[in-house]
């Protein structure tokens, strides 16, 4: 198998024709977190040719070859690593892309075709997928966060997005066929994030186990596993422009608890809340804004139950992200930490498991800061 890099990528594209045999091809890497190599290819000598054709009839019989510029075409190639680069060992099966894959292709019925990446083609043996690239002008929402740069309009949209994915997939035998195997959600979510800590916390080990026994006992829909600003581009409207919320990394895709990416997204924004010290309020109105839209837009039912017992999962990730196999990387005072670490541990411990409990909760400590 091929281990996809800058330098062997091109190599590797024109072996399999999927960029032109001649010309100019840029390959750029991207950030593939902890988990995979990600590669933004730029063929410039794809597509259709620019301007007019300036052979003679005759030049065309002849065969002279067409010197016009072309277009270009650009797409993402992904390969994922068999274990994250992380300081804790955590081997992951490689399998996850065609979890993803087979997400991306399936999820164009149900959310907006402009939301998400489009599958070019996949190659199985290499276990490399290509997709289409983000929409122009759109930033990495998470760099926007951490400058405290906050639009309440990409919470609004992040929270639309997620209800359609949950609530059209709600009690679908189809879904639940394809991706109701808990293998790479315990790989990816359970091991390092709940039982990791729990070897290393005693005190919230109990709370953390019956976590998990929520989490993989009762799949209502399919959920994303990694609903993160990091997984998310935003494009402010502007003139000539609608807003716009692009999502990727599908890779952890489940069929379990839709509380779970509820609260990993208000993990992510009240943990910018702490980052950003004295300017916490944008990100924690960030956070309202997400929560009220999900539940206000959300089946009845499936709200109430994110609202009653999704604070404790909203603690447990919030220490999972001090203390698991993943910490956050901005957050590296040792003060800061064990506030988050004293936050957490009390919320576990607590016995209110609302959502709104414990926004509150954080909010306090919050304030104190």
């Amino acid at each position: 198998m091929i281990e996809l890099s800058e330098q062997t990528a091109l190599e590797y594209l024109r072996h399999r024709g999927s960029v032109s045999p001649e010309g100019e091809v840029l390959v750029q890497s991207l950030s593939g977190g902890v988990a995979n190599v990600v590669l933004k290819i730029m063929d410039m000598n794809a597509g259709e040719p620019v301007g007019t054709d300036m052979r003679t009839a005759g030049q065309i019989k002849r065969g002279v070859p067409d010197k016009r510029m072309r277009s270009g075409a650009c797409f993402v190639i992904k390969q994922p690593l068999g274990e994250f680069r992380t300081a804790a060992k955590w081997p992951v099966d490689r399998d996850r892309l065609w979890v993803e894959r087979d997400a991306l292709v399936m999820l164009r019925d149900i959310l907006p075709a402009d939301s998400l990446p489009t599958v070019l083609w996949s190659d199985s043996e290499n276990y490399v997928l290509a997709i289409s690239v983000a929409p122009v002008g759109a930033v990495n929402w998470k760099k926007q966060l951490l400058t405290g740069q906050v639009d309440r309009r990409a919470a609004e949209a992040a929270a639309e997005i997620l209800v359609m994915l949950h609530a059209s997939t709600m009690n679908d035998a189809k879904w639940a066929q394809r991706f109701g195997e808990p293998r790479g959600f315990i790989q990816q979510r359970i091991d390092p994030y709940l039982r990791f800590v729990a070897e290393k916390v005693k005190s919230v080990a109990p709370a953390l186990q019956e976590i998990e026994t929520e989490l993989l006992r009762y799949p209502k829909c399919l959920i994303h596993g990694d609903f993160s600003p990091k997984n998310m581009l935003w494009r402010a409207p502007a003139e000539g422009q609608s807003a716009h919320l692009f999502v990727l990394d599908f890779e952890v895709v489940f069929y379990g608890n839709p509380a779970f990416d509820v609260a990993t997204l208000l993990n992510h924004l009240l943990l910018k809340a702490f980052y950003l010290k004295k300017r916490w309020r944008a990100a924690m109105i960030a956070a309202d804004y997400f929560w009220q839209t999900y539940r206000e837009t959300a089946p009845k039912a499936m709200a109430a139950q994110i609202s009653d017992s999704g604070g404790r999962i909203l603690a447990a990730l919030l220490l999972a992200r001090m203390d698991g196999k993943s910490p956050v990387e901005y957050i590296t005072e040792e003060d800061q930490k064990n506030v988050i670490r004293r936050c957490a541990t009390e919320l576990l411990l607590q016995g209110d498991h609302s959502m709104d409990a414990a926004i509150d909760h954080i909010a306090g400590y919050l304030d104190q800061g």
